[in-house]
């Protein structure tokens, strides 16, 4: 039989118990019949009740002395002990083999029997420096009284009125069964390691050393990634998009942009709080994340902006660092540096404004003791200021900008009603700003054309005509899988060949193609495509278009390219999966000169987007992709029909759409005739 282990921890009543709790994650480690025999220690801090802890004569090792002793001559193969009552330096002969996963970690407030808890307390127990600083924020008027003894002794001296209250952590209100004495949960940072269990082991005890890693909770805690997120999900990193997708939980802020959170609701919760409202607090926020990644999850606390700048990445990562908890940080594009690229103003400049501060606008005038930063210190970005707008325009004038000094306000960067106005430092109180606003006092503004209002469902083939604004008026929805593989079925062996009208008519028809066969069943059928970027998604499952014009201008340009070469070539019954959209009609005469019977047949359905407004960003040309995104625009907006805009159409047909609305349009060359 295996020889008990021999656990040497304080004799303390909490400290019994908590070699119980150790015990069942030391039990997965060792044989089913393993044993253990606790040696109960008296430590110097358990006799010595009379000194105080504040007491900076006080060793280190204070309540573990005794019990390393054992370990270093082993008497005892390990010792229990709370982490947080480890010296600084352990002894050379001992290694922390293992920590486990903290209890609450919470402090609480116990009143004695008969105070009022609704009452502040005048006399406060405790022997914590660090309890004392944080509970006189909440209570300045408290005093606070040095307390020694065993959770119950405290709680007696409580009820006894020696104290109206005393401090004591959650975890060990629980361990010992008297939750129901906490009257209230107090919400700061306390001292890193509270409620966890640390084992301490001889060096050269490496078999012991060994087993414990697969318990210790420094090596089986998962990962948190610090996210920022900018207000523009364009800019959002690949690797970022990657936590979200493989995260386990995600906790987030307000100010993440609209849609992001959408298709990860089931492991998202929102941990944000709008202006001075009450929400969770930071260390909630953190609890939440070391209670978490303890279990060994993936956990994504995501920001937004760049958390690094005026937000809490140092003291999250502080916090994470303390408990041992790995982190990775991935910055983002900040709110500042949009309102800068959309207002065409440098953040700073070779010659002028060669450099930029950050700086919060909450309660400008005492944040910053010698006033905020003057001409000289370079150009400003101001986050948190719309309340604070008029007291920041005075500082700033008081500081040497003068009235004329440009300033541009970014509205609600990211969201759909995001805007951008530029203005002089003295009109900073006059203008109207919702929340979120970030004002960039100094940087000049370069004049522009403005942005391309594009109102198709994918702007990515017209980037050469931006800068573009995306703003679809149309969303395209596939039929249901078994719709389209029974329309496969029923056309494809009548048709000698395809014709692909779009990008979206590629993936809808292969996906269900090949979802009961593969592209062999293709063999012997022609396929031509409409345009460059149809021809190029056919490459992407292997096939190469027989025909398909260079330029986007649709079935007439691939009309007018069959009607240049060999035509009789390609006739024959061709299946057209088109949008429920498609003038049909019209394309079936286009091709019928050429000896081809168009067969078309709806794959996708094309719905109408409505959006609430068009954006307040300046743009100066809406470019259409089709017939259907003309007549949702104008049945939105039809105020625009008399708007002085550039109208840009893709292709002859959605030209004459835009003539018949009374437009004069252009094609650009690439899209067609």
């Amino acid at each position: 039989m295996t020889a008990p282990l021999n656990i040497i921890a304080r004799q303390s009543p909490l400290s019994l118990l908590q070699v119980g709790e150790a015990w069942k994650r030391l039990a997965l480690v060792f044989d089913p019949d393993t044993t253990y025999e606790v040696i109960p220690a008296v430590t110097i801090g358990d006799v010595d009740q009379l000194s105080s802890l504040t007491d900076p004569s006080i060793p280190s090792d204070f309540f573990t002395r005794e019990l390393d002793i054992a370990v270093v001559n082993c008497s005892a193969d390990l010792a229990i002990h709370s982490a947080k009552d480890l010296p600084e330096e352990l002894h050379p002969d001992l290694v922390i083999a293992a920590l486990f996963p903290a209890q609450d970690i919470r402090d609480a407030m116990v009143y004695g029997k008969g105070v009022d808890p609704s009452v502040p307390p005048k006399v406060i127990g405790t022997s914590s420096p660090r309890r004392e600083a944080h509970i006189l924020k909440q209570y300045p008027d408290a005093e606070i009284k040095a307390i020694r003894g065993t959770i119950q002794r405290r709680i007696e001296q409580a009820d006894a009125g020696d104290y109206d209250a005393v401090i004591i952590a959650a975890c060990a209100l629980h361990r010992l069964r008297l939750d129901d004495r906490i009257d209230e949960y107090l919400d700061y940072e306390t001292a890193p390691n509270q409620g966890r269990l640390a084992i301490t082991v001889h060096r050269e005890n490496t078999d012991l050393i060994q087993r414990l890693k697969a318990i210790d909770v420094r090596r089986t805690a998962g990962l948190v990634a610090l996210i920022g997120c900018p207000a523009d999900l364009s800019l959002l990193p690949a690797r970022s998009r990657r936590y979200l997708d493989e995260a386990d939980l995600i906790l987030y802020d307000r100010l993440i942009p609209e849609g992001l959170i959408d298709p990860y609701l089931e492991k998202a919760e929102s941990v944000g709080k709008k202006g001075h409202e009450a929400g969770i607090t930071q260390a909630d926020i953190h609890r939440r994340l070391l209670v978490e990644s303890e279990k060994g999850k993936l956990v994504v606390r995501l920001h937004g902006g760049d958390p690094g700048i005026l937000g809490h990445l140092g003291e999250t990562l502080e916090f994470l660092a303390d408990w041992q908890i790995r982190a990775d940080v991935l910055p983002a594009v900040t709110a500042a540096q949009l309102t800068a690229s959309h207002a065409r103003a440098p953040l700073t400049h070779r010659h002028e404004g060669r450099s930029i501060t950050y700086l919060t606008g909450h309660a400008a005038s005492t944040y910053y003791a010698d006033g905020l930063p003057g001409p000289s210190h370079g150009n400003l970005a101001i986050y948190m200021g719309v309340q604070a707008r008029e007291s920041i325009r005075n500082e700033l004038l008081k500081a040497g900008w003068p009235n004329e000094t440009p300033v541009v306000a970014g509205e609600r960067i990211g969201h759909s009603d995001e805007a951008v106005h530029s203005f002089i430092l003295s009109q900073l109180a006059d203008g109207n700003f919702e929340r979120p606003t970030t004002f960039l006092v100094g940087p000049n503004c370069v004049p522009g054309r403005g942005y391309t209002l594009f109102t198709g469902s994918n702007p990515d083939l017209f980037l050469r005509h931006g800068p573009i604004l995306h703003l679809p008026f149309i969303r395209l929805e596939a039929l249901g899988l078994e719709e389209r593989v029974a329309l496969v079925k029923q056309e494809l062996g009548d048709s000698e060949g395809l014709i692909f009208p779009s990008r979206i008519a590629v993936k809808v028809f292969m996906e269900a193609l090949l979802s009961y066969t593969d592209v062999r069943a293709l063999a012997g059928h022609k396929i031509l495509a409409v345009g460059p970027s149809t021809a190029k998604e056919l490459m992407r499952y292997g096939l190469r278009a027989d025909a398909a014009p260079d330029s986007f201008g649709g079935v007439a340009a691939l009309a007018r390219d069959l009607a240049k070469g060999q035509s009789e070539t390609f006739s024959g019954r061709y299946l057209y999966p088109c949008s429920d959209a498609s003038p049909q009609a019209e394309r079936v005469d286009a091709l019928k000169q050429m000896g081809i019977t168009l067969r078309p047949s709806v794959f996708y359905r094309n719905h109408r987007e409505t959006p609430e407004h068009l954006p307040r960003l300046v743009f100066r040309r809406v470019l259409f992709s089709s017939g259907s995104t003309v007549k949702s625009y104008f049945a939105q907006f039809p105020e625009e029909l008399k708007a002085d805009r550039d109208w840009l159409a893709v292709g002859s047909s959605t030209k004459r759409v835009l003539e018949e609305f009374g437009l004069n349009a252009t094609i650009p060359a690439e899209f067609g005739h």
